[in-house]
């Protein structure tokens, strides 16, 4: 169980198989087990993933304070793995706020990221100009509610549901790690600042039946190597566990761009 130490936090990753190496990232709602479970694992052959355990998630450390949940922290991390593995370059593949972290550290190491691949929608603004969240209440409001499966379950309203393992998963999310994580984001000026600057190419899929205002269209626009495919008949959820849909249209494009 390989695990690295990023700014006093223990990170915890998998790698599987042998290649070119691609990060796997899913931002806060799950840990990198969910990537083997929807497919993407034994989908990949000829890849080296590397399966990362954000920080509060899976067996990562749970730092309890909110500037260890800071965007600078998440890219501290991903640079903390790809080191401890001797990568200096590779494929990084986000899920939801995973794609966030992706972008993040692509504009801080532009020479480390050779691709990125993004599963869900993309915002169009900048989580540092959303209206600001009192922490105290937040964090109690928002670990009364459950965290993560609170927008879970705001999901199973609309029909949409994981299969059973995913579920389980992501619902064993810690409360307060989701809290601390919303919090901190909220200090990042990204990720609409970055697009126009970022020319790592970049391949954004999105469901059919999520981002209903379309900001990932005016968002893709902007990434002067961005490109999006809308996934028909999913949403969000389905956009990530329908691998079967995914992966005929990132392996041309991963094989493209990382030999």
């Amino acid at each position: 169980m390989p695990f690295v130490t990023s700014d006093g936090v223990r990170i915890h990753y998998e790698v599987e198989g042998t290649g070119p190496s691609i990060l796997f990232h899913t931002g806060a709602g799950g840990d990198g087990a969910i990537w083997g479970m929807a497919g993407y694992v034994a989908g990949l052959p000829g890849f080296r993933k590397i399966l990362l355990d954000h920080r509060g998630r899976g067996q990562s450390e749970r730092p309890d304070d909110v500037e260890a949940h800071r965007m600078e922290r998440f890219v501290a991390d991903i640079a903390s793995v790809l080191d401890a593995q001797a990568v200096r370059s590779c494929g990084f593949w986000g899920y939801s706020a995973g794609i966030l972290a992706g972008l993040a550290f692509g504009a801080a190491y532009p020479e480390r990221v050779a691709c990125l691949v993004g599963t869900g929608a993309l915002p169009h603004e900048n989580l540092c100009d959303l209206p600001p969240l009192d922490p105290e209440t937040w964090i109690r409001e928002d670990v009364a509610q459950g965290g993560v499966a609170r927008e879970v379950n705001a999901y199973g309203k609309r029909g949409e549901f994981f299969p059973e393992a995913i579920d389980r998963n992501v619902r064993a999310g810690d409360p307060v790690m989701h809290a601390l994580d919303r919090l901190g984001r909220r200090k990042w000026k990204g990720p609409l600042a970055l697009y126009p600057e970022f020319r790592t190419p970049t391949l954004i899929f999105a469901g059919e039946q999520e981002d209903e205002e379309h900001e990932t269209e005016r968002s893709v626009d902007l990434l002067p190597r961005g490109r999006l495919v809308r996934l028909p008949g999913v949403g969000h959820l389905g956009a990530f566990y329908r691998s079967d849909l995914v992966l005929p249209l990132a392996l041309p494009f991963l094989r493209e761009h990382l030999r």
